[in-house]
Formats: structure tokens, C-alpha cells, sequence
């Protein structure tokens, strides 16, 4: 292997890692250089083997073969057994889906069990390459163009930069051998078409295709990290969350290479392309609605563009008592007290209202036909005044009312009506005065 093959295993200095060792001569070289690198950097090996039982006896002569070379390195192993095909049809996923997720299960599930940090994995450059071209032949954006992180969670991929044939080299002249997965030898699998035939006929036309295209994804991962510190910066400042779902205030504000990683980030299900591209249409407009997956909604108003969930968790209705404090689900918590007949101004959640007005009301959010008479004008349907008073649809049903039948008596933050307002200084008051969750705060006193 040529210095510049040589894999750099710095970051994994002082560590406990979990070595994936399936005993193909990826990760027998991965195991064999770590070991020989023990010492100087200070590692604590352990070794994993999942045995999937899908090739039988060839599958127990893997595991058989990665127990005496781990006893011949010194490098303790644990070995877990799965049965794949019985896995694969128990949740009707394919075998190799099937596989891979029982593999991860498998190895997280002994990462903890012997304390180790990261979980050591021996994808390489050709790897790299193959996970890049089936990222772009499926039509994928920026972050799969970037293929697999050198550390992603507590995974550690140090051979990114080592094509196969040098860890091939590496064991030829250790004279340590290595056994074959006869499955990965059939074109069966889009992978494994890129293996043996995809990549190779590139290679014919482009010399050092691997290399390029592993170029290629650390370029992107470099650009993909600077994009998303731009976008957290975005979502930072026009993220908001609450019992309504998620919204991004003001998207007009980012540029749509921003937009479209603030959308993924915010909607709460995977995006397609296409439906991706609508939602960035949608934030073009001043209102409108498109229908996601499982009864969710996104919706643009003039102010933002929501993530509805299907169905919001509104508050029970609750009496209205004279003193105390009532908690209002995850809206705040309402504060009445008896007080003198003094008329409130400028703070628009606190409010003294008449004793005998407030007599049998209930706390609750709106309801359909509800009306009310606001200071100084007419009979009015609530929800014509929500609109009125610029209210976003998706929070006008997480407006806090005191209401008695189907006439509202206050509408937090927007107004009060004339029937429960003071008419003399020696009325019978009651102060009310809402303490918002810091989420309804933000989206209601707006």
C-alpha cells in the first residue's frame, strides 16, 4: 500500500472502537491495520460479526474464519446471529434491506453493550464511488452527491480515501487471506451491477474514476456542510413549533437552495423531489394548500408557510372560575382575581372585565359560528374578525376564549365585546390575565 493510500486514522486516537468484520478483504485489511496501529494510537479493539443465515454453511464458515483471525490478532469478538430470510418475511422488506438493518441493529446493540464509541466500518473509495453514481442515477440532491461521512453518528468509515485494490495489496503482502461472498459476485443488485460492470466500463473511458467521483462527493460534503450552516442560521430565526405543527415565517426571505433544505428540515415526513419543488412553488404565492401524506397539510399564508399535522390537540373547555389559576392545556395558564373597575390598555392578554358578564363562561378555543360584538361596532362572526385582524388560519383555532354558549366575551390578544366591558367605575371586576407558553406568545402576540 502506497503512502498515499495509507489511511489516516487519527481521529480514532484513544479509542474504544467496534470493528465490523464480515471477513471479505475490506474489513480483514480495516481489523489488520487497525491492529497494527494498537499501540501507537493508543486504540481498544473489539470485533463484531453478524452471521445473517442466508448462505448456510458458508455463512458459519465466515464467522468460524473471523474468529481464528481475530484470536491470531489478539482482538476480542462477539458474533451475532440473525436469520435474514425469516427477518425479511416478517415485514416484507427485501433480503438485502432486510440484512442491512439487522447488521446495524446488531452492531449498535453490541457497540453499547462493550462501550465502544464508534462502530469502525470498512467502506472504501470504490464503495464511495458506487454510493455516489446510484445517489445521482436516482435522482438525488446535493447531500446524496456527497455519499458516506468519514464520521456519521457513531459511525467511523476511515478507508473512504483507500481504493480496494490497495487494502487487497495490504493483505497479499501479509499473506492474510479472505473469504468471498458468492452473492456479491451476481449482478442482481443495482450495487452490485455498479460493482462489477458500471464501474469498470467507466474506468475503461475515465482512468481513475473511483478517485474522481470520491473527489467528487468530498466536494460536495464540503459545500453540503457550509449550506446547512447557512440554513440553520435560517431556521434559527423563522423556525417556530407549537401544538398547530411546525411554520417557517417569511421563507420569501431565503434563497430557494436555502428554502428547499429549510422545507425538508421542517415538514415532519420525507419529501420527493416533485412534491419538494411544489412546496417551494407554494412559498411563492401569499396563500395556498397542498395536501400531504397521512391527512397532513402545508399551507401558506402572508405571513408563513405551515407543516399542519392531521389532527391538532385543542384543549378541553374549562369553567371559568372567579379567583385562581387555570391551566389551559398548552396554550398558557389564565389568572382571574377579583380587582377595582379600572378599563385595561395596551396589553392586549390582560384584560377586567365584569363579574356578572363573566357569570357561567368557559375558557375554550373557537368553535364554528361563533360571534361576537367588539367596543364600538357590530354583531360579528369571530371568525370575520380573525380575519380581519390578520390572525393565520392554522392559529386561529389556538386562540384563547372566554365565551358563554356561542358568544365570545374575549378573544385574547384581539379584543373584548361590549357586553362584558365595564360600563361604571363601581362595577364588580374580575382581572384576567393569560400567561402564554412561549411558543403561543410568539404566534398569537404577533
Amino acid at each position: 500500500m502506497s503512502r498515499f493510500d495509507l489511511p489516516d486514522f487519527s481521529a480514532a486516537r484513544g479509542c474504544h472502537l467496534l470493528v465490523a468484520v464480515s471477513g471479505g478483504a475490506d474489513s480483514v485489511a480495516l481489523l489488520c491495520l487497525l491492529a497494527e496501529r494498537r499501540d501507537a494510537l493508543a486504540l481498544t479493539l473489539t470485533a463484531a460479526h453478524v452471521e445473517h443465515g442466508i448462505r448456510g454453511a458458508e455463512s458459519l464458515a465466515d464467522a468460524e474464519y473471523c474468529r481464528a483471525l481475530c484470536r491470531r490478532l489478539g482482538v476480542p469478538l462477539r458474533i451475532a446471529h440473525v436469520d435474514v430470510p425469516a427477518l425479511a418475511r416478517e415485514t416484507g422488506e427485501g433480503i438485502e434491506t432486510a440484512a442491512r438493518r439487522a447488521r446495524y441493529d446488531a452492531l449498535r446493540r453490541i457497540r453499547r453493550e462493550t462501550g465502544a464509541e464508534w462502530i469502525a466500518l470498512a467502506h472504501h473509495m470504490d464503495d464511495q464511488a458506487e454510493t455516489v453514481l446510484m445517489h445521482l442515477l436516482r435522482g438525488s440532491g446535493p447531500d446524496g452527491a456527497g455519499g458516506m461521512d468519514e464520521r456519521s453518528g457513531d459511525l467511523y468509515r476511515p478507508l473512504l480515501s483507500t481504493p480496494r485494490r490497495a487494502l487487497e495489496q495490504f493483505l497479499r503482502e501479509r499473506g492474510v487471506a479472505w473469504r468471498t461472498d458468492r452473492t456479491n459476485l451476481s449482478p442482481d443488485t443495482p450495487r452490485n451491477a455498479l460493482r462489477l460492470h458500471g464501474l469498470p466500463a467507466l474506468e475503461e473511458s475515465y482512468p481513475a474514476a473511483a478517485r474522481a467521483l470520491s473527489r467528487y462527493a468530498e466536494a460536495a460534503r464540503c459545500e453540503n456542510r457550509f449550506m446547512q450552516r447557512l440554513t440553520d442560521a435560517f431556521l434559527r430565526d423563522h423556525l417556530d413549533e407549537g401544538p398547530y405543527g411546525r411554520r417557517i415565517r417569511r421563507p420569501e426571505e431565503a434563497d430557494e437552495a436555502i428554502l428547499r433544505r429549510a422545507i425538508r428540515a421542517a415538514c415532519p415526513q420525507p419529501l420527493a423531489h416533485d412534491r419538494l419543488v411544489e412546496l417551494v412553488a407554494l412559498c411563492a404565492k401569499a396563500r395556498g394548500r397542498i395536501a400531504l401524506t397521512g391527512g397532513a397539510m402545508a399551507e401558506r399564508t402572508p405571513r408563513a408557510i405551515y407543516f399542519l399535522p392531521a389532527g391538532a390537540g385543542l384543549p378541553a373547555p374549562v369553567p371559568l372560575a372567579e379567583a385562581g389559576e387555570i391551566r389551559f392545556g398548552e396554550i398558557g395558564s389564565l389568572r382571574v382575581r377579583p380587582c377595582v373597575a379600572a378599563p385595561v390598555r395596551d396589553a392586549p392578554f390582560r384584560q377586567v372585565l365584569r363579574r356578572d358578564a363573566l357569570a357561567g363562561a368557559v375558557v375554550r378555543t373557537r368553535r364554528d359560528g361563533d360571534r361576537i360584538r367588539p367596543l364600538g361596532t357590530g354583531d360579528r362572526l369571530l371568525s370575520d374578525v380573525l380575519t380581519d385582524r390578520r390572525v393565520d388560519r392554522p392559529l386561529r383555532d389556538f386562540v384563547p376564549l372566554i365565551a358563554k354558549g356561542g358568544r365570545v366575551l374575549w378573544a385574547a390578544g384581539i379584543c373584548i365585546a361590549e357586553e362584558a366591558a365595564l360600563r361604571s367605575e363601581s362595577d364588580a371586576a374580575l382581572e384576567l390575565e393569560w400567561h402564554l407558553e412561549p411558543w403561543a406568545q410568539k404566534a398569537l402576540g404577533e
